[in-house]
C-alpha cells in the first residue's frame, strides 16, 4: 500500500495533510455508514468489489473525504465525496483518461476539464411492499436483456435485474445495481421505446420496491434533473430528493 503526503502552506508554516491510497477501510466504512444513502456504491465496493477498486482517502484527524476508482467495468467509475478542500485535493490524484466521475455538483467548478457535465438528482426513499406483480421476474438470462443492454452479462452478473417479457425478451427493467442491509441502489431502469406509456416501468418499479421493503432499510437512486417523466414516477413510490450529483464524461459519452 502506498501513501503520499500534499504540502500546504498555512500562515507562516508548512503543514503536510495526508492523502492515504487503500488504507484506513474500515473506517472509511464507518465514515460511510453514517450516511448510507449517500454512500452505497462506496460501501458494495468496500464489501463486494474490493479487488476492482482503488480508494484514496482524505485524513486530517479523520476522513474528510475519499475518492474510489472502480475498475471492474469497460469504463472506469470514479466517485468523490466529502469536504471540499477534501475533494479539491483528490481531485490531484485523478489521472484517467476514460472515466464516467461523479462527485457533488456544488464542486463543480472546481473540475478543470472542458468536459460534459451533467446534473442529477440524488433520490431516496424507505422501501414499502406496493404490490408483486406476476409478470415481473427476476432475469437470470442476458440473452433476455439483448434488446435493451449492450452489455447484458455484465448487469446480470453484478446486480439484481427484474423485468417484463415480452416476445421473448424483456422489454421493461428495473436493478438493484447494490444490495446491501443498509441500502439498496435502484438503476438500470428502462422500458423499450415501443412499450412505453403502458405502465410498465411502474409496475417494475412498485414490483422492486416491494422485493426491497424486505431486505433493506432505504434505497436510494440518481436520476438526470430534467426527466421528468421518470422523478414524477419516483416520486409515486416515495423518493424524495436529498442532494444533486455531478456527472462528468472523460473520454467517454455516455448520457445518464
Amino acid at each position: 500500500m502506498k501513501k503520499t503526503t500534499t504540502v500546504k502552506y498555512s500562515g507562516k508554516n508548512f503543514v503536510s495533510v495526508p492523502v492515504l491510497f487503500n488504507e484506513k477501510l474500515v473506517e472509511l466504512e464507518e465514515y460511510c455508514l453514517k450516511e448510507p444513502w449517500r454512500h452505497a456504491f462506496a460501501l458494495w465496493d468496500l464489501r463486494k468489489e474490493r479487488e476492482n477498486t482503488d480508494f484514496y482517502i482524505y485524513w486530517e484527524g479523520g476522513i474528510r473525504g475519499y475518492m474510489l476508482i472502480y475498475r471492474g467495468a469497460t469504463t472506469p467509475s470514479v466517485i468523490l465525496q466529502g469536504t471540499r478542500n477534501a475533494v479539491k485535493e483528490l481531485l490531484n490524484y485523478f489521472e484517467e483518461y476514460k472515466a464516467i466521475v461523479h462527485m457533488p455538483y456544488q464542486y463543480r467548478d472546481m473540475w478543470r476539464g472542458k468536459n460534459r457535465i451533467y446534473m442529477v438528482d440524488v433520490m431516496v426513499a424507505r422501501p414499502q411492499f406496493y404490490f408483486l406483480d406476476p409478470e415481473v421476474r427476476e432475469i437470470r438470462d442476458p440473452h433476455l436483456l439483448t434488446r435493451l443492454f449492450q452489455n447484458p452479462e455484465y448487469l446480470v452478473k453484478k446486480a439484481l435485474v427484474y423485468g417484463i417479457i415480452k416476445n421473448g425478451f424483456v422489454v421493461s427493467t428495473a436493478s438493484a445495481l447494490a444490495y446491501l442491509p443498509e441500502i439498496w441502489v435502484l438503476g438500470a431502469v428502462i422500458t423499450k421505446k415501443e412499450y412505453r406509456g403502458r405502465g410498465f416501468a411502474s409496475r417494475v418499479v412498485g414490483h422492486f420496491m416491494s422485493i426491497a421493503s424486505k431486505h433493506t432499510q432505504k434505497v436510494v437512486l440518481w436520476v438526470r434533473c430534467d426527466n421528468y417523466v421518470a422523478i414524477k414516477l419516483y416520486k409515486k413510490y416515495g423518493f424524495e430528493k436529498i442532494g444533486e450529483d455531478a456527472w462528468i464524461n472523460v473520454g467517454v459519452n455516455v448520457v445518464p
